[in-house]
């Protein structure tokens, strides 16, 4: 006596290999553009940002930026003053983008001698100015606001995998 069973799936990996990179790159994207968000809405707030020294106030309100960009204001928020910053930050498909000074305020710099810093700022020649990252923490972690989303695109990856290796019945 023989006894003939048959197993059949609703799934096929073969479908989901083949689909993986578009599925994983959906995700991507969606971190990206949570992170860019996040990034801007730090700016926004303040969130996590280290504050204006009382030298760069002073400059606002004189409306002594290097370049005349924004003009005399009593803004202490940072990296706000124009608001150039804050609206180039973009998601793109490989990651965030933004105006190359971005980085400076990413990476922390020093104050180079120039005639604008001779004039107007002297005394701050060679001063390390310490990151303001609107991105991540001190020590390389994202901020808790793009930590909120991540529950979310991970429930929206799961769904775009089990609907990429759904198989028919037969």
């Amino acid at each position: 006596m023989a006894i003939t069973t048959k197993a059949t799936s609703n799934f096929s990996f073969r479908k989901l290999a083949n689909a993986f990179d578009e599925v994983f790159d959906d995700y991507m994207e969606d971190s990206y553009e949570d992170l860019a968000q996040n990034a801007r809405d730090n700016i926004k707030n303040s969130t996590g940002i280290r504050k204006l020294t009382q030298g760069t106030i002073a400059i606002r309100r004189k409306g002594l930026s290097k370049k005349g960009y924004g003009g005399a204001t009593t803004s202490t928020t940072p990296l706000l003053h124009t608001g150039n910053l804050l609206r180039s930050i973009k998601a793109t498909k490989d990651g965030v983008s933004m105006v190359g000074y971005g980085k400076h305020h990413m990476d922390g710099f020093t104050i180079v001698e120039n005639k604008w810093t001779k004039r107007f700022a002297p005394r701050a020649i060679g001063k390390v100015v310490k990151p303001r990252n609107p991105f991540f923490t001190a020590k390389g972690n994202v901020k808790p606001g793009f930590k909120k989303g991540a529950d979310r695109r991970m429930q929206e990856l799961i769904k775009k995998i089990n609907k990429t290796w759904r198989t028919s019945q037969k």
